[in-house]
């Protein structure tokens, strides 16, 4: 359906279709309004609706801006939004811009400025996950530098460009800023303590498990009201390797949990310095992060947005001859597309697949003309799902 779509940044969303394409985008939009939008009880009026999850792609995220922009334009509201690594940084954008009550359509233009290379300041684009082949001596300077630090960058940059946007621009500061309220959602299910319009990923490697921020900050002895989404977010994308982890020092916290007969266990965790690095390491696409709680017909669909592309030719394995190569090939394994038959047995009816133009996560020196055919794909991806909801009648829900 996508027909000839191109980059038009003059334009509310950043592109512009063929009259054709236009014309049958704009019907399956009254389509799905019609046939899967959600009944407003308060206006009476069928709106469209749905939770978002975003995966996690470093430096892919144009092509996620790209996927939501037509979401945008097509007059869906996103009640909540779900992401890892880069994609918790779109999700926390996307989160304050609906909590502010501002159209979806200004992502483009908070995003359009993000400068990959300061990511890597002193200009050297490093490429560990693809060089660890077993040639360890091609490593061994950027061994040199792990030795004595826990990343080679600082990450910085992201706290900084993030902070402006969400906390300057949209007025966002901490968690309890980004409550879901009755009015946004009067019908909620939802577990207590989940009511956030974000939620964003980080894998807790002190403990061995993934951290839900800000559902998990009670086992952390913390208030998640009192803490800032920016610092969630620059933990979750903490590539391993590549930049600093965040070290967070939890206070004593005393957990309640259920059990059979009315029997409750209380789980004591003690206080320390925990170690959180990028939640793509154990979850990178949190698809089910928004399912009823209550066992009822979802009254909308969760979207997911995923950054990658359908290899239909698999390359000849090589073995690891190195117990680095392992490790670096362990690591690259875990960040990578290691869910994708569980993805399309389950998930896949409800996901926008959008092409990563042969990209890698850490090819932070990608130009902008490869970021603004990223954004496209993300156009042209979003644009045929949604046609092809239509004509299936309605978004699935589950």
């Amino acid at each position: 359906m996508s027909g000839e779509i191109t980059l038009a940044l003059d334009t509310d969303f950043g592109y512009r279709r063929d009259a054709s394409s236009q014309t049958a985008f704009v019907n399956a939009v009254e389509s799905l309004r019609e046939h899967d939008g959600w009944l407003n009880p308060t206006s009476q009026q069928r709106e469209l609706v749905c939770d978002l999850v975003l995966e996690g792609c470093g430096v892919k995220s144009p092509g996620l801006v790209g996927a939501i922009m037509v979401l945008a334009e097509a007059g869906y509201h996103v009640r909540a939004v779900a992401g890892t690594s880069a994609g918790a940084v779109i999700a926390s954008v996307v989160a304050a811009l609906s909590q502010a009550r501002q159209p979806l359509a200004r992502l483009l233009p908070l995003t359009l400025d993000i400068d990959f290379k300061r990511f890597m300041p002193n200009g050297r684009a490093h490429d560990l996950f693809e060089r660890a082949t077993g040639r360890v001596g091609t490593m061994l300077a950027d061994a040199a530098l792990l030795s004595e630090r826990t990343g080679l960058y600082s990450g910085e940059y992201l706290r900084e460009w993030l902070g402006h946007i969400v906390h300057d621009e949209l007025g966002i500061h901490t968690f309890a800023d980004l409550r879901l309220r009755a009015e946004d959602d009067p019908d909620m299910s939802i577990v207590a303590g989940r009511d956030y319009r974000l939620v964003v990923l980080t894998s807790d490697i002190t403990r061995g498990q993934l951290a839900r921020l800000p559902w998990d900050y009670p086992l952390y002895g913390h208030d998640p009201d009192e803490m800032d989404p920016v610092d969630a977010v620059r933990a979750s994308m903490s590539i391993p390797f590549i930049f600093e982890p965040v070290h967070f020092v939890s206070r004593d916290a005393v957990v309640t949990l259920p059990g059979p007969g009315g029997v409750h266990t209380t789980v004591h965790y003690a206080a320390g310095t925990h170690t959180w690095v990028d939640g793509a390491l154990l979850e990178k696409f949190p698809i089910h992060a928004f399912d009823r709680a209550d066992g009822g017909a979802p009254r909308w669909p969760t979207i997911g947005v995923k950054l990658s592309r359908l290899e239909t030719d698999i390359p000849a394995g090589e073995p690891c001859d190195s117990a680095l190569a392992v490790a670096m090939h362990c690591l690259r394994t875990a960040m990578n597309e290691w869910d994708t038959n569980a993805l399309h047995d389950h998930a896949a009816a409800r996901t926008i697949f959008v092409d990563n133009a042969g990209l890698s996560t850490t090819d932070f020196d990608v130009p902008k003309e490869r970021q603004y055919q990223l954004f496209l794909n993300g156009v042209r991806a979003a644009s045929d799902f949604l046609v092809a909801a239509a004509q299936a009648g309605g978004v699935p829900r589950t």
